[in-house]
């Protein structure tokens, strides 16, 4: 399988959070969707898969025309239960915090696809969320990011029909907004929020956890999880798990070179059973690095605004000319006149 954009994708459910949100705060998120090749009333059915360059795009756009540093953050204050499909009726028939966050985890991909979500794994008496995606545009990831962290807190806030309820730590890779925006965070999230930090992460202490939820009815969870079991086995017919490996490597790729033990320990796996899962599909880990590599130094290419060092420094290459040899090898041909005969 190659590892090329048009395999990574948002649902229909997860866009339409991002042109409803926008529509009331009063911008023409319909028509930017027309400009980027999407016809919003296919795009916006929940099981629609919206490839990633559209997606991608279209936020970029919905930010640029906003003038808005944060509009993922303010967009993620604008909570619509009823778009939302089965997560409200998942959420609201837990027994409390902690279930109600393992059934979502559980069926994120109904909302997110396969280009975002959360790993979770347990820390002490809490849990740590931390939050991966494929994107590389930092402006996209800082949206996106800001999108789900404030509807998050706004969600679990209604469910748990209390405004005390807060994280116990957030940490943010962006760097740090103005002093009136971090105070603004803060206050959402209850907690102090950490920035330019390796991932973007969320802890959950007892507070959140075992808070108990407004209404809880065992038998309507049941009709709930079957409802989202259902959705989720159709709209993943084609996903498999290498999906989610590749997922993993491209948000590491952001900050720092992949190792296989973060990529392990982000899908709760050992690094055995991953290497095992990796030859199932005929893979090692570094043939699986290089053909990503391979194929986002193309990606890297097609930005004019992305210099040759830049690009091989974010690659995990030791210097320019080590990329330059390394991307022969992939094409035939060296960085500069691949770019030129983009151009």
């Amino acid at each position: 399988m190659s590892d090329s954009a048009a395999e990574h994708y948002m649902t229909g459910l997860g866009l339409s959070q991002y042109v409803y949100g926008a529509e009331r705060l009063g911008l023409p998120a319909r028509e930017i969707l027309l400009s980027c090749g999407l016809d919003p009333a296919l795009a916006m059915q929940p099981a629609q898969r919206i490839p990633q360059r559209q997606y991608e795009s279209f936020i970029l756009q919905l930010a640029l025309q906003s003038g808005d540093e944060h509009l993922g953050f303010h967009i993620g204050h604008q909570v619509m239960p009823a778009i939302y499909g089965a997560f409200p009726a998942l959420a609201f028939s837990a027994a409390n915090g902690r279930e109600a966050l393992v059934m979502a985890l559980r069926y994120q991909a109904l909302a997110a696809g396969n280009v975002e979500g959360f790993e979770a794994s347990e820390r002490g008496d809490g849990m740590l969320f931390t939050w991966s995606m494929v994107h590389q545009n930092p402006v996209m990831r800082r949206h996106v990011t800001d999108n789900v962290f404030a509807l998050l807190a706004h969600m679990l806030r209604f469910v748990g029909g209390s405004n005390s309820i807060g994280a116990r730590a957030i940490s943010l890779e962006y760097a740090p907004p103005p002093a009136e925006m971090r105070k603004t965070m803060e206050q959402l999230y209850g907690c102090p929020v950490r920035f330019s930090a390796s991932a973007n992460q969320i802890e959950m202490g007892p507070a959140i956890l075992d808070a108990p939820l407004n209404i809880h009815d065992p038998e309507q969870l049941r009709v709930a999880e079957e409802l989202a079991r259902r959705q989720l086995a159709e709209q993943q017919q084609s996903q498999d798990w290498l999906a989610q490996v590749k997922r993993q490597v491209r948000d590491l790729m952001v900050v720092r070179s992949p190792r296989r033990e973060t990529v392990a320990e982000r899908l709760n796996i050992s690094v055995r059973t991953l290497d095992r899962r990796l030859a199932d599909v005929d893979l090692t880990w570094q043939k699986l690095l290089d053909g990503m590599r391979s194929q986002l130094a193309r990606e890297y290419l097609a930005d004019p605004e992305m210099n040759v060092q830049a690009i091989a420094s974010r690659l995990g290459f030791a210097d320019v000319r080590a990329f330059q040899r390394r991307f022969r090898v992939w094409t035939g041909t060296t960085p500069s006149d691949y770019r030129s005969r983009l151009q």
